[in-house]
């Protein structure tokens, strides 16, 4: 079905179509009439305002994660509930003791009762500020402020109540604990004048200036001794290494640095060039030649021994370094010692010097953290404040009648032209020459206009002028 023909089913099933529309519309507006009208207070409410009654930093209301909502929490719980109803007086009401004894029977506690009804009515709601706002729906207008008033006025008690009554035990406590803390101040400063009186001490801060240069310069020669220690030894066991293997011997530092060992190698050189030029002039039998070779063997022995004083050299050196070493540490041990006897008195001092310090340190935070609790115990005012007041609402926030005769008149016009839709679709009519052409599937010869009678109620004019006769279809 095209557009055409959905506007023709209409203009035939009109009726259909305006009974259902106006049913649908009249409802409509009877329901908006008919429904108890709802009335909504709000009162907003400022979180973490200034205090001037409060001595404590606690951070600002940015710096503490889910501060918002701890204190919507706050605000829908019982407690809140039921102090606005013994605030209020509700219980006291006789509709509203109707309504406890007929839904409860007469059991349990009425304010927890008259809570739980005030808190499924409350909706608090915040912008993302420290503004949030407390409505209440009622049929009363009146009644509504009232309740949304009292749940302000109940959540500035509470937070004046959760602040000052912790404070008010912390108080308390602290005072307790000032008492052994004076004690403590007392004992320690009596302890520490009966020794200096018993020591002879009269300058607490007196130290041992020369010991104290003396230990550290033996320190500083204990540091370069071992230094000497691990570098001498590390060129001994060097040498020691390489002695044990005769190629190697004198790729020993200190032995290519000796001017002996240089002379005896270019005698040794000479005297084994002489004596391969006599091999091979003479022969291995030749008297010069073996006088020869027994003097590069005593070169050769003689660049050996040379080898071996500088390894003893090395040997002797480390072993002095070793020595001066342990010497030191036992110069650097007994300053230590010295020192440590001299000042056992000081340090004793010290430490009670310290133990008076800290006792004195201890008390009177102690005291300070008891002042500002006193203080603060005796606030009568919270970091929450009433911003503005819940008022009597002069008109219904529901039901809006305009907003639903509005909604009637759509879904009037939707509803009626679905039925109007259905009914074409129940019972199918043809309305239109495409109809008949698409249901009989035959040819259509001609089609009569609709007839339009001629003003006056005549057929023809009384002076009939000739005209074309209208199209057939």
């Amino acid at each position: 079905m095209n557009f055409h023909q959905f506007i023709l089913a209409l203009q035939a099933r009109r009726k259909a179509f305006l009974m259902v529309f106006a049913a649908t519309a009249i409802g409509a507006l009877l329901i908006g009439l008919i429904v108890p009208k709802k009335y909504v207070s709000t009162a907003t409410v400022l979180l973490d305002s200034p205090s001037e009654q409060q001595m404590s930093d606690r951070g600002g209301f940015r710096e503490r994660a889910g501060y918002v909502q701890t204190q919507i929490g706050l605000i829908t719980s019982g407690r809140a509930g039921m102090q606005v109803a013994r605030d209020l007086k509700l219980a006291q009401r006789p509709k509203i003791r109707e309504e406890w004894e007929k839904d409860t029977g007469g059991e349990g506690q009425i304010d927890a009762w008259i809570a739980q009804r005030l808190l499924k009515k409350l909706k608090t709601d915040t912008d993302g500020s420290n503004v949030l706002s407390l409505s209440f729906s009622s049929e009363d207008p009146r009644y509504s402020a009232e309740i949304a008033n009292g749940f302000a006025k109940a959540y500035t008690s509470m937070s004046l109540d959760l602040r000052t009554e912790p404070q008010r035990a912390a108080a308390t406590w602290f005072e307790q604990q000032l008492k052994g803390l004076r004690a403590d101040v007392s004992s320690a400063q009596t302890k520490l004048a009966s020794y200096q009186k018993e020591k002879g001490i009269v300058l607490a801060d007196e130290r041992a200036d020369v010991e104290a240069t003396r230990l550290a310069e033996l320190s500083t020669a204990l540091s370069a001794a071992r230094n000497a220690t691990y570098e001498a030894d590390s060129k001994w066991k060097q040498a020691a290494d390489f002695a044990k293997n005769d190629a190697t011997a004198d790729s020993i530092p200190e032995v290519q640095a000796s001017a002996v060992i240089g002379a005896i190698k270019a005698d040794l050189r000479r005297a084994e060039g002489a004596l391969d030029q006599m091999g091979n002039d003479l022969g291995p039998n030749h008297p010069t030649y073996q006088r020869q070779q027994a003097e590069a063997g005593r070169l050769r022995e003689k660049l050996n021994g040379e080898m071996q004083h500088i390894i003893a050299a090395l040997g002797n050196v480390a072993q002095m370094a070793r020595r001066r070493e342990a010497e030191l540490k036992a110069a650097v041990a007994d300053q230590q010692s010295r020192m440590m006897n001299m000042k056992d008195a000081r340090i004793e001092l010290t430490t009670m010097v310290r133990d008076v310090e800290n006792a004195q340190r201890t008390y009177d935070t102690a005291l300070g953290r008891y002042l500002t609790n006193k203080i603060e115990s005796r606030a009568n005012a919270a970091n929450v404040a009433i911003l503005t007041p819940a008022v009597e609402p002069l008109e219904p926030s529901a039901p809006r009648v305009g907003l639903i005769a509005m909604m009637g008149l759509v879904i009037g016009l939707l509803l009626a032209g679905g039925v109007v839709l259905l009914l074409e679709m129940l019972d199918r009519r043809i309305r239109s020459r495409y109809d008949l052409e698409s249901s009989l599937a035959v040819p259509v010869l001609g089609g009569l206009s609709k007839w339009q009678p001629i003003t006056g109620g005549r057929l023809m004019l009384a002076a009939p002028q000739p005209r074309a006769l209208p199209h057939p279809w």
